[in-house]
């Protein structure tokens, strides 16, 4: 009885508590779900996603985007990513005060950040913005979060600099403002976030140095500082950091030496960036230090000097980009050594080493490059001597560029044996014969560039073969015969440029086949005949050139049924006949050189002819119109017309009915002078009888 005395109290008491619990949860959970409302209410939802879930006849915690803490039930995540929403921020999110995750990236809010989110201080650890239209400059009160982790704001419109008070966040682990509008310089003060792994500022208008202190974030993995303004040395207090894998340094303004990686490990780095910049010297040899580098970007700088052997030891580098800067070799043959070492690289799929003063000799141990080597660009480098044969053992090579050197020889038949390649260009270099049939077994060739050689003879049938064409140059050769009939049966290319080069015979009328062509350059050779009926079927032809040839005859109507037609030049041929009208319905047309021809008649006055000037138009046989064309004016019309009207009248009214009043006189005389022929006839009979 005494127990029962003590237990009954007991049982009442932890009633009263649980019930005043639950009553304070409710409230919690009310508050929760009034702030919620209260969001929805004030944001664009043009999908209807929290209009149609967001009620009140359902728990809060069973709201899609949100998530509830076991112990409490209180709104603990709100997660509204590529929701469409948008609006401004709305303040009450800064009521959910147990919030501990907030993401409401990829939607379209716009407007700032409302102040009242700093009231979520106490548990807030991650927020992300990304990818709406926020503006403004980044707010002060971001620093009260004492317990962020992760801030994303990037894809934004922000402005002005970073605020100080950033650098309160002492627990930060991933800072991302890329693609914002930010300015200002980028503080000593980072080097208080000793906690920081990733800090990523790229795309904005950042200006001044990289402070040293950056190189004492011992946790820092990724260091994105690309597209800004910031000037002066790269500190080498960075390659301190050994824990870093990327960094981007990429289109700013840096200048002076890339540092010695001598004495620093950088065991996990990998990807270095830092491309169009102002970096001069030599490429250090310690950069092998970096060996787990995969992916390294120095083109567009002003490097020097020779290419390091020490590249070879990279043995995971996959990209390697030294385009577009000053490096040298030492004489014809040992300056390409660098490429032995490089071809222990076994992974290495991108080689670019063009627009490089390089000179010399390609050697033949380029062959031993692993099939895994994919682009090979060594355009612009003052190259000499031939193509190596050996070339054609890159079975994985996609693209291979070596225009514009002072390359000699033949093409190398061994180019046949590349059936990966998509990409071949030999443009701008010295090479003689023909072109070899073997490249007709590239099933997978996209582009075909030998432009400006001395290639000669004929193009070859074969090239009917290459299904995947897109695109073919061998313009300013010495290719002689006619254009190959099977060229205009490749219906799927986009790009075909032929000009000066020595080809004749007629145009075939078939070129109507190549149905979504848009350029075609066949001026300059010596083709001759009628040009032949081009129709509406060539709808994406914007390009048309066949100047200085043999051309004669009119300009075909049917080109103003090319309804893409951009520039279209026909001068110095021997084209006789009007321009015709039909070129008045080319919307597009904006350049037009119908100039040393023997045209004439009215030039054409409608459409794109209201903005050509006389050079369109110059040294043609009898052409008139309006005097800023510099030709004669035409004749007048009105008279002619007039009096052509008239005889018309003449012909059609006046003309039969003196015809029928004339036949109508001549009937009645007949009629008369029979009818006095009768009556004399008949006298002369009574008198003699």
């Amino acid at each position: 009885m005494r127990l029962l005395f003590y237990f009954v109290p007991m049982l009442l008491l932890q009633y009263c508590f649980l019930g005043s619990l639950a009553i304070a949860t409710f409230k919690n959970l009310t508050k929760d779900q009034s702030a919620l409302l209260a969001f929805k209410d004030h944001v664009i939802d043009p999908r209807g996603i929290l209009t149609n879930n967001w009620s009140i006849l359902y728990p809060v915690c069973s709201w899609v985007g949100i998530s509830c803490g076991v112990r409490h039930r209180r709104v603990t995540a709100l997660n509204l990513s590529d929701m469409g929403l948008g609006g401004a921020i709305p303040p009450h999110l800064g009521n959910l005060s147990f919030l501990v995750y907030l993401n409401v990236s990829y939607n379209n809010f716009h407007g700032h950040l409302p102040s009242e989110l700093g009231q979520l201080r106490g548990r807030l650890k991650f927020i992300s913005f990304s990818y709406n239209k926020l503006s403004e400059s980044l707010p002060a009160w971001i620093g009260v979060l004492s317990k962020l982790q992760k801030l994303g704001l990037r894809h934004n419109n922000f402005t002005g600099p970073i605020p100080n008070s950033l650098f309160n966040l002492s627990k930060l682990e991933g800072l991302d403002l890329r693609f914002n509008n930010l300015d200002g310089g980028i503080s000593s003060k980072f080097g208080n976030l000793s906690k920081l792994e990733r800090l990523n500022l790229g795309n904005n208008n950042l200006q001044g140095e990289i402070p040293k202190e950056i190189g004492t974030l011992q946790n820092l993995k990724y260091l994105l500082l690309e597209s800004n303004n910031l000037c002066g040395p790269i500190p080498p207090t960075i390659f301190n950091i050994s824990s870093i894998t990327i960094i981007t340094l990429y289109e700013n303004q840096l200048s002076g030496h890339l540092p010695s990686m001598t004495g620093h490990s950088l065991p996990n780095i990998g990807f270095l960036s830092l491309f169009k910049n102002k970096l001069i010297g030599t490429i250090p040899n310690s950069i092998s230090n970096a060996s787990k580098l995969h992916t390294l970007e120095l083109s567009e700088n002003s490097f020097s000097g020779l290419v390091p052997n020490s590249f070879g030891d990279l043995r995971f580098l996959s990209f390697l980009n030294l385009g577009n800067n000053q490096l040298t070799t030492e004489s014809s043959i040992a300056g390409w050594s660098f490429l032995s070492s490089l071809t222990n690289c076994r992974n290495l799929t991108y080689l670019a080493l063009a627009s490089n003063p390089l000179g010399g000799v390609l050697p033949s141990l380029i062959g031993n490059f692993s099939t895994s080597l994919q682009q090979l660009l060594a355009h612009d480098c003052k190259l000499k001597g031939g193509v190596p044969q050996e070339i054609g053992n890159l079975g994985g090579l996609i693209a291979l560029s070596l225009r514009n050197n002072e390359l000699n020889g033949t093409i190398p038949t061994t180019v046949g044996r590349l059936k990966q390649i998509q990409a071949i260009d030999l443009q701008k270099n010295n090479l003689r014969g023909t072109i070899p049939n073997d490249i007709c077994h590239l099933k997978g060739l996209n582009i075909l560039s030998l432009s400006e050689n001395k290639l000669s003879r004929h193009i070859p049938q074969c090239l009917v073969t290459l299904i995947s064409l897109r695109e073919l140059y061998l313009d300013s050769n010495e290719f002689t015969s006619g254009i190959p009939s099977s060229m205009w049966s490749l219906e799927y290319i986009l790009q075909i440029n032929l000009s000066s080069n020595l080809l004749s015979d007629s145009l075939p009328s078939n070129i109507q086949n190549l149905k979504v062509l848009t350029y075609l350059d066949l001026s300059r050779n010596q083709l001759s005949g009628d040009i032949p009926v081009i129709n509406a079927g060539l709808k994406d032809l914007a390009n048309l050139s066949l100047a200085g040839n043999q051309f004669e005859g009119p300009i075909p109507e049917s080109f103003g049924s090319l309804p893409s037609l951009e520039s279209l030049d026909l001068s110095e041929n021997n084209l006789s006949g009007k321009i015709p009208k039909s070129l008045e319905k080319l919307l597009y047309l904006k350049q037009l050189n119908l100039s040393h021809n023997r045209l004439e008649g009215e030039i054409p006055t409608k459409g794109p002819f209201k903005n050509f000037l006389a050079q369109s138009f110059l040294w043609n046989y009898a052409l008139c119109g309006a005097p800023r064309l510099q030709v004669p004016p035409c004749k007048k019309l009105n008279n002619s017309k007039g009096s052509k009207k008239t005889a018309l009248f003449v012909l059609k009214y006046i003309f039969p009915c003196i015809i029928s009043t004339i036949l109508i006189a001549m009937v009645i005389i007949f009629i008369v002078v029979l009818d006095q022929y009768t009556k004399q006839h008949f006298l002369m009979e009574l008198m003699l009888q």
